[in-house]
């Protein structure tokens, strides 16, 4: 890491009132289109104005994809973000239909079938685009599947806590900083039943930094965290690598493309063939990441020096 970089899991979150939160999500709810957009540009404009080292990491990230970026592109790019933070309140308010979600001609139909048969799975997602369309879409009921089925997120919980207790998801997060054998016990047994687990490959979390995969994404080398590609060694289940995008970039009326895609490294055989694959998974994930971020650069929100 270099030497004045922070790790993205030592910043705080941005400092903000629970009620102001509060106000966010009525607005995402019940604000016609025009206004929503109209408060994401007034409020992104002063964290804009405010975060200088957010500015510089989001100007590389566009000029790594793009071949140049300007002060207006970053700016675009932090709008973005902020419809992405209605967009959360938006899903779990449990007022968008499943029609708002546009499947592609991928491995849904797959990953129907197999969740119909009662088969549980690993989804790696990231922090391109916005997976709580997936998430609410299925905590909700909302799906393409029949059969009810339950899912369990492993996050770093302590990183946005205002936000997560305001977002009122019904579902329990395991915290990605305490997974054991308890916890790979206990997601053994749900993934078995039929249900989800679902886990981001492209942070690694504070507990786990020097625990690290390094791959080539966008040309360079970067470091992905080892833990969510091992979790997949030991529950050996079909994995599956999932994006949810906007259509629009900046459109929060825009409705969601969702991308699933089988993963082919296979977490069958003994331990040891298995472990062999960890490296390969992370890699034909980053390819995966790199396409998408490619194509929709400005729906991509880690917005720190990804490579340091």
């Amino acid at each position: 890491m270099a030497k004045n970089s922070v790790h993205w899991a030592d910043k705080k979150e941005v400092a903000v009132l629970s009620w102001q939160l509060r106000f966010t999500s009525f607005v995402a709810c019940h604000f016609p289109v025009f206004l929503k957009n109209t408060l994401a540009m007034a409020i992104t404009a002063f964290y804009f104005a405010t975060m200088k080292k957010e500015r510089e990491a989001s100007k590389d990230f566009l000029k790594k994809c793009r071949g140049k970026a300007s002060l207006l592109d970053s700016y675009k790019h932090f709008l973005s973000f902020s419809l992405s933070l209605m967009e959360k309140f938006y899903c779990w308010s449990g007022v968008p239909a499943i029609s708002q979600i546009e499947t592609q001609q991928d491995d849904m139909d797959e990953l129907c079938k197999r969740l119909e048969d009662g088969e549980g799975c690993l989804m790696i997602c990231s922090h391109l685009g916005n997976i709580e369309y997936l998430w609410s879409s299925a905590a909700l009921g909302k799906t393409h599947v029949k059969r009810k089925f339950e899912i369990y997120p492993i996050a770093d919980t302590a990183i946005t806590p205002k936000q997560n207790n305001v977002l009122n998801r019904n579902t329990k997060t395991i915290n990605a900083n305490s997974i054991g054998i308890e916890e790979i016990a206990l997601l053994s047994e749900k993934l078995a039943t039929g249900n989800v687990a679902i886990v981001a490959g492209d942070r690694v979390s504070a507990n786990t930094r020097n625990r690290t995969i390094p791959v080539e994404f966008l040309g360079k080398d970067a470091s992905f965290p080892m833990g969510v590609f091992a979790l997949a060694c030991a529950l050996k289940v079909p994995v599956y690598f999932v994006f949810a995008l906007r259509e629009k970039d900046l459109g929060f009326s825009s409705g969601c493309k969702m991308h699933i895609h089988k993963a082919n490294c296979s977490m069958h055989g003994s331990y040891l063939e298995r472990k062999r694959q960890i490296p390969n998974l992370a890699k034909e994930f980053a390819k995966f990441l790199e396409y998408y971020c490619l194509k929709h650069p400005m729906q991509w929100y880690n917005f720190y020096d990804f490579w340091a």
